[in-house]
């Protein structure tokens, strides 16, 4: 056995009180936000740790209800780390819990997708239409996917989005 790299990432649970955070900024002040600044974060979120993702998953959807025009305007910046997560593969020697994590990351990106394309004229921006064309031409994915899209029609989208809190 030799020398083993563990890295730890010490501001994660500080990164993460701020996105949660902003979450419930959502709600409770969002007329007061400036809203592309936030997107900003959103993004960088989206390229973070699973947790992070996790809840970058939750805004974005909360964001393409709430103030749709500012999402329609960053959506390419905001499809491509959505796009690189549902095509990551986990690794042929990882264990159960990573194939779980990337299965529930997958799952959440997919949610977001959905939110995203009930903007209106969002099918339209072609970064978005090619990820749903190559989402259902995936055989993984379009199953997935489907019974997300029935789950955000069939219910409301505020109870398929809405974050544990307690």
């Amino acid at each position: 056995m030799g020398p083993f790299k563990h890295t730890v990432d010490d501001g994660l649970d500080l990164r993460k009180a701020a996105f949660e955070c902003m979450y419930t900024l959502l709600d409770s002040c969002l007329d007061r936000l400036d809203v592309f600044e936030f997107l900003n974060h959103v993004e960088n979120g989206l390229r973070d740790h699973y947790d992070i993702k996790m809840l970058t998953y939750l805004m974005t959807a909360r964001l393409a209800q709430l103030c749709p025009t500012a999402v329609l305007q960053r959506l390419e910046r905001l499809v491509e780390p959505l796009k690189s997560t549902c095509t990551m593969k986990v690794k042929a020697n990882s264990v159960k819990q990573e194939y779980e994590k990337q299965d529930e990351l997958k799952r959440s990106a997919l949610r977001a997708v959905a939110a995203l394309l009930t903007i209106p004229d969002a099918d339209k921006n072609p970064s978005l239409s090619e990820f749903v064309g190559q989402i259902k031409v995936t055989p993984e994915l379009l199953p997935l996917f489907e019974v997300i899209q029935k789950d955000c029609s069939g219910n409301n989208v505020n109870e398929a989005n809405a974050m544990d809190q307690s």
